[in-house]
């Protein structure tokens, strides 16, 4: 959320110590160091203010008192200072902050509704979601009880079957999430979740999502800090995501900068998930139990259910660990589990695709416009969001997860209209117009081969590094005078 230029008045006024202000700036991931620095700047300025004030009420009202005219210039030049640099600090942190993406995807659905208002009806609700959970369900059943009768069965239906089936859970608790007949969507939402060992309900439901698509591509995205950072490099590069600062990883874990570092990193994400899922609910619970109480009820509400689900499958099977095992294993290939090509259906999403640089290292698994972007508007020559225009048959698989840009173009749309948008506005969708993925296969490839960086993901490094260097050439115009005051109240600018 961020410190915002009313809360540091408000610091001001309580005379908040200016290392408590900077530190909640931390919290709160202010993503800017020179917004946090001008902020410390602010509030040191706005102490002096409020010791100058005291100095002021204590003296003699008399006009023509040069030590009141004196100080009265002083509190004067320090609250000038407190608010323009205050006001400097807020606009610093927001420009980097601003949801580039989710404008883009804005002047989109307005250009593309401008130039066909038909699209407007496709927006009505269908019941295909819910018709298609209970399928979901009864198919998941139908092979734990009736396929799996050892674990060498539930290692390989897991991998074909149940991944398609557990990935399709995830999208259509994803697609459930914006419908907007919650009281029905949320149980049915509920019962497909409940066939995973993943949290898909507490995190769409409990607002995750809707932040995504707000502030897709920014320090708040929370599908970002939920999971697509673990894809975006290995841990043995430390680098901050946004390329602020590039340690040189020790020689001796190199070795995992590779295919083989690749499928044990994409693994480990996939066992490990719903564990640390669960660990940073219950910490940030006990940090802010306000803001947090609610995604909480959802994860022990579906915890439960999956807990029922798996009980009542076990106690109609001679086979009870085997099914168990079978649906924790269709749960980690669908995330990526030895680098399952349902790691593709992540991948591309938000991939970065650009023709500016060629730091991107999944760059040959995209495919750039046949005939141009001239219908698209403009992101810098960035295009953050991407569909798949390979198989219809995995589009149908994943409820047509993979058509990406045409979702966030229009998240109200209905997963079974969504081919409609291609059909209606080729000049916006076509492959012809607009950068697209052609190949899953070629692009968990080209992620398996990838080096330091994999991907970017929204181009969210490059659109903050943007704004970064604004900010420091917004900053680096401001001079402010280093004052210090000793004594009562003593003050200096940090």
């Amino acid at each position: 959320m961020g410190v915002d230029l009313e809360e540091l008045r408000h610091a001001v006024d309580n005379n908040e110590p200016a290392a408590e202000v900077l530190e909640l700036t931390r919290r709160q991931h202010w993503c800017a160091p020179e917004a946090r620095f001008l902020a410390g700047r602010a509030l040191a300025a706005g102490h002096l203010l409020r010791a100058l004030d005291d100095d002021v009420a204590e003296m003699d009202k008399e006009n023509d008192d040069p030590a009141l005219v004196n100080a009265t210039r002083k509190r004067d030049a320090a609250l000038s200072a407190f608010e323009a640099t205050a006001q400097k600090a807020v606009t610093v942190e927001t420009e980097v902050r601003r949801p580039s993406v989710a404008e883009w995807h804005a002047r989109r659905r307005k250009a593309i509704l401008e130039k066909h208002p038909e699209i407007a009806e496709l927006f009505k609700p269908s019941w295909a979601s819910f018709i298609a959970c209970v399928g979901l369900v009864l198919l998941q059943a139908f092979v734990a009880l009736f396929l799996v009768h050892s674990m060498s069965s539930a290692f390989v239906y897991a991998a074909t079957i149940g991944a398609t089936a557990a990935f399709g859970s995830q999208a259509l608790n994803h697609e459930l999430s914006h419908d907007r007949r919650t009281s029905l969507a949320a149980p049915c939402a509920l019962l497909a979740s409940a066939t995973t060992t993943f949290p898909w309900f507490s995190y769409y439901f409990a607002g995750g999502h809707e932040r995504h698509h707000l502030h897709v591509g920014t320090p708040r995205d929370a599908d970002a800090d939920a999971l697509f950072w673990l894809w975006e490099r290995q841990p043995v590069h430390e680098a901050d995501i946004y390329g602020i600062k590039k340690p040189t990883p020790s020689p001796k874990w190199l070795w995992l900068d590779s295919i083989v570092g690749g499928i044990l990193w994409a693994s480990t994400v996939a066992l490990l998930l719903p564990i640390a899922y669960a660990y940073a609910l219950l910490r940030c619970l006990v940090r802010d139990w306000a803001a947090n109480w609610r995604e909480t009820l959802f994860w022990l509400s579906e915890s439960f259910a999956s807990y029922l689900v798996m009980r009542t499958l076990t106690s109609y099977s001679n086979h009870g660990f085997e099914v168990v095992l079978y649906l924790a294993l269709s749960s980690a290939f669908s995330v990526g589990f030895l680098c399952h090509p349902c790691i593709g259906f992540w991948l591309m999403q938000h991939a970065c695709a650009t023709d500016l640089d060629n730091e991107s290292r999944i760059k040959p698994a995209l495919s750039k416009p046949l005939v141009g972007r001239t219908n698209t508007p403009s992101l810098g020559r960035l295009q953050p969001t991407l569909s798949y225009c390979g198989s219809k048959l995995w589009h149908w698989l994943t409820f047509q997860e993979l058509r990406h840009l045409e979702h966030h173009d229009f998240p109200w749309v209905p997963w079974v209209r969504l081919p409609e948008l291609e059909r209606i506005a080729p000049e916006f969708y076509s492959p012809n117009h607009v950068y697209h993925v052609p190949s899953i296969r070629r692009l968990c490839g080209a992620w398996l081969g990838a080096t330091d960086e994999k991907f970017d993901f929204a181009c969210r490094k490059r659109l903050v590094g943007r704004a970064r260097a604004r900010a420091a050439a917004s900053t680096a115009r401001y001079d402010a005078p280093v004052t210090t005051r000793t004594g009562r109240g003593g003050v200096r600018y940090m």
